[in-house]
C-alpha cells in the first residue's frame, strides 16, 4: 500500500500523504455510523469489539501514552500505512469523545504516533461515497477462492497469506482519497497515457485512473509472479490468483485472440477500475511479453475489459 502511494505521488507530482490521512479519518467516520456499538468514552479496552475489528483488518495494537486537556498521545504498534493509520485512529477518537480534533502523525520503524488537540471547528458527518463506475458487485462465496490453511496469524499482531502481510481497506476509502486529489491533479509522468482508455470518464479523473492504473501495473511487473496462459480459461484462474484473493474481482467469460493475445471479458466484483485494470495489463503484459494496451466500460451492470497489443503487427509478404 505504502508503495502504490509513493507511485502514485511520483505520476502526479503531488503531495498525497495528507489527502490519504483525511479520506481514511472520513471513511472510518462513515463505517462506524453503520454500526450498531461506536466506541465511547476515552478506554478502548471499553470499545466493543474494537481490538478484534483491528485484528481482523490487519491493523496494529493501540495506546494510548498520553491523555491531557492539551492533548492526547496514542501510539501504534506496528502500523501498517502511517495516514491511513493516523486517520482511522483520529476518527475513532473523535466518535469515542463526541469531539472534533486536529490531528498530526510521525513515524518510527514499526511505531506510529499520533498527536490529537481538540479543535472546535464544526464538520457535518461524511456522507456515502457512490462509485462512479456502472458496475454490479458480486459477491463471491469465500470458500470458492480463499483457502483458509494458506492464511496464517502473526505472532505480532495481523496476518498473512502466502508470506505477505494483509489489510483490509474499504473502497469507501478509495473513492474518498480519489476526490480529495481531483483538484489538484494537472499532469501526469512516467504513465504510459496512451495505454488506457476509459469509456465514460474524462478529464481529471480520467487522469487519476491513468496514474491509479500505471502504479499497479507497475507494481505487479515489480513482483516478477508468472503469468502462464494458453487458453481463455487460465484467464479465470489468473484473475482468481491475482485479483480474487485481494478483493478486486475475477474475469468472467473471457475470450482470448490466439492469434495476438487480444483479451476481452467482462469483470465481475470490479473493487475498482483503475485498479483492477492495472494488474489486468500487468498479467497481460508478463504473459505476452509485449506491451499493451487497455480499454474499460461499464454498461448495464458490467463492466467490460479489452486488452490487446499496443502495436498491430503486419504481414507482409514478399
Amino acid at each position: 500500500m505504502n508503495t502504490l502511494f509513493s507511485n502514485l505521488e511520483m505520476k502526479t507530482s503531488l503531495s498525497l500523504g495528507r489527502k490519504i490521512a483525511h479520506a481514511s479519518s472520513e471513511s472510518e467516520e462513515f463505517l462506524m455510523s453503520l454500526q450498531e456499538d461506536s466506541p465511547k468514552g476515552k478506554n478502548p479496552r471499553k470499545w466493543k469489539n474494537f481490538s478484534e475489528g483491528r485484528l481482523c483488518r490487519g491493523l496494529g495494537e493501540i495506546e494510548i501514552i498520553e491523555d491531557s486537556p492539551e492533548k492526547t498521545i496514542i501510539l501504534v504498534n506496528r502500523f501498517s500505512s502511517g495516514p491511513l493509520d493516523a486517520g482511522i485512529i483520529a476518527s475513532t477518537w473523535e466518535v469515542a469523545t463526541g469531539k472534533r480534533h486536529k490531528f498530526r502523525w510521525s513515524e518510527s520503524k514499526d511505531v506510529l504516533m499520533i498527536e490529537l488537540t481538540e479543535d472546535e471547528v464544526d464538520i457535518p458527518s461524511p456522507r456515502e461515497m457512490k462509485k462512479n463506475w456502472n458496475g454490479i458487485d458480486e459477491i463471491t462465496e469465500n470458500s470458492s477462492i480463499v483457502q483458509w490453511g494458506d492464511i496464517r496469524e502473526l505472532e505480532s499482531g495481523g496476518w498473512e497469506i502466502d508470506g505477505e502481510r494483509k489489510i483490509m481497506i474499504h473502497r469507501d476509502l478509495i473513492l474518498r482519497f480519489e476526490e480529495f486529489s481531483l483538484a489538484q491533479i494537472a499532469s501526469l509522468r512516467d504513465s504510459r497515457e496512451e495505454d488506457y482508455v476509459w469509456e465514460d470518464v474524462l478529464g481529471k479523473r480520467a487522469m487519476w485512473w491513468t496514474a491509479v492504473a500505471d502504479s499497479c501495473r507497475q507494481l505487479f511487473s515489480d513482483s516478477e509472479v508468472h503469468v502462464m496462459i494458453s487458453e481463455a480459461k487460465d484467464w479465470t484462474n489468473s484473475s482468481i490468483r491475482n485479483l480474487s484473493l485481494q478483493g478486486l474481482g475475477r474475469l468472467s467469460n473471457p475470450k482470448l485472440n490466439s492469434d495476438n493475445g487480444e483479451l476481452n471479458s467482462e469483470i465481475v466484483g470490479c473493487f475498482h477500475p483503475a485498479i483492477s485494470g492495472g494488474i489486468l495489463l500487468g498479467c497481460w503484459e508478463r504473459s505476452t511479453g509485449v506491451k499493451g494496451r487497455i480499454k474499460i466500460g461499464s454498461e448495464g451492470g458490467v463492466v467490460t475489459v479489452n486488452i490487446a497489443p499496443k502495436r498491430t503487427s503486419i504481414a507482409i509478404s514478399g
